[in-house]
């Protein structure tokens, strides 16, 4: 029998964070924009979420945290993104950055850090420092292994010295830690690829100014500098030649984010022109009783459904034993994402010049979603990903 219905506790949880957004993301959404280079309001809300236990949600429930599984977390970023993609964003790219942590950690590294991650009593952030100025998207290109990757660690005693520069990771400079993909060598691709785990305030970590954006304004990216940044050796997640898969498995994880975000992006436009649609009166009528505008409201609404079966799908496929899909996940970050696009400028459209204009909000979703067409292996790789599984296992292609 299939069920695609939520548990309670699934349920209590989309609530509570449905609750959290209504109550301190809608009010201050289109204020984001203004406050993007100095970020006050939106660590505030972070702060908020953390108090709330919604920052703290994937973190395992011994040291303080949720205990979330990937769907529960999944569910909370759709939520989320219905009052601000660049909120969702920056929370989901927190989660992002700690995934390698709950995978590898060892048990000190995990008592060292989660109790912080679940902090009720201040939010702390973490940043994956992926992309690199001149890789783009190679950097989760599995054919690459990494072999784009400028960041260098080398060994001294009984520390790492991490050198390099990270571009356009969120939360690049409001973090508490940093997971860093980096090499001993890019001529050994995979063999010299790992990942370590940078605190804030080593000597030598640095910033650039936020990177102003057409959207995604609570959501802060720009540079991030590591000049003999030094750490212990105990900082490294597992051992050297084990960050490629390290960040091929994490990629399974969080592209489903994305695509949740998209869908969430997608609501909160869709839910605006519909409530528009029926209070806007033409030519006698509402308008969403116009057959051209209901059936657009139709399409939009079926869209939506599909993007979000594609995510659960894939968060489901994550949350079994031994069945997590990078083709799932590139799915339904692609699909979401795409579709997304599509509804949050059919719901201008609808609203015409009032959904253009930016009081209404509706275009702020349009703006937002953009980039997620971009990050997290742009679409068009990700496709290419998807192709040549068709190619490799064509017969697996739409098994359960």
């Amino acid at each position: 029998m299939l069920d695609f219905s939520l548990s309670f506790e699934q349920k209590t949880l989309r609530q509570t964070v449905k609750r959290f957004v209504e109550k301190e993301i809608v009010p201050i959404a289109l204020e984001f924009e203004k406050d993007e280079m100095e970020g006050k309001l939106a660590h505030e809300v972070i702060q908020k979420a953390a108090q709330a236990g919604i920052l703290g949600l994937p973190v395992p429930e011994e040291y303080g945290g949720g205990g979330a599984s990937g769907i529960e977390c999944n569910i909370a970023l759709e939520e989320l993104a219905v009052g601000c993609g660049g909120i969702a964003t920056a929370i989901g790219a927190s989660w992002f950055g700690q995934t390698p942590i709950l995978m590898a950690a060892t048990k000190e590294q995990r008592e060292r850090w989660f109790p912080i991650l679940a902090s009720k009593e201040e939010g702390h952030l973490v940043c994956m420092a992926m992309t690199e100025p001149q890789g783009g998207s190679d950097i989760e290109n599995a054919q690459m292994g990494l072999r784009t990757v400028r960041t260098r660690v080398r060994f001294e005693g009984d520390e790492i010295v991490v050198t390099g520069t990270k571009l356009w990771p969120s939360n690049f400079d409001v973090s508490t830690l940093y997971t860093v993909v980096a090499t001993t060598d890019p001529q050994k691709g995979p063999e010299g690829s790992c990942l370590v785990v940078v605190e804030r305030g080593a000597k030598g970590l640095s910033f650039s100014k936020p990177v102003p954006k057409m959207g995604m304004h609570a959501d802060r990216n720009g540079e991030i500098i590591f000049e003999d940044v030094r750490i212990p050796k105990e900082n490294m997640l597992g051992k050297v030649g084990d960050g490629f898969k390290l960040l091929q498995r994490t990629l399974v994880y969080n592209r489903v984010g994305a695509g949740a975000i998209s869908v969430g992006m997608a609501r909160g436009a869709f839910e605006r022109a519909l409530k528009w649609a029926k209070e806007r009166t033409v030519m006698g009528k509402p308008l969403a009783e116009h057959p051209v505008v209901s059936s657009k409201l139709a399409e939009m609404a079926a869209k939506i459904e599909m993007s979000r079966l594609l995510v659960w799908r894939a968060a489901w496929y994550n949350a079994q034993p031994k069945k997590r899909s990078m083709k799932w996940a590139s799915m339904a970050k692609v699909y979401a994402s795409d579709l997304a696009m599509e509804v949050t400028t059919d719901a201008v459209q609808v609203m015409g010049s009032y959904g253009y204009a930016r009081e209404y909000g509706v275009e702020k979703y349009m703006r937002d979603n953009k980039i997620i067409q971009i990050y997290i292996g742009a679409n068009e790789l990700t496709k290419q990903v998807i192709g040549e599984e068709l190619l490799t296992a064509p017969e697996d292609m739409f098994e359960v």
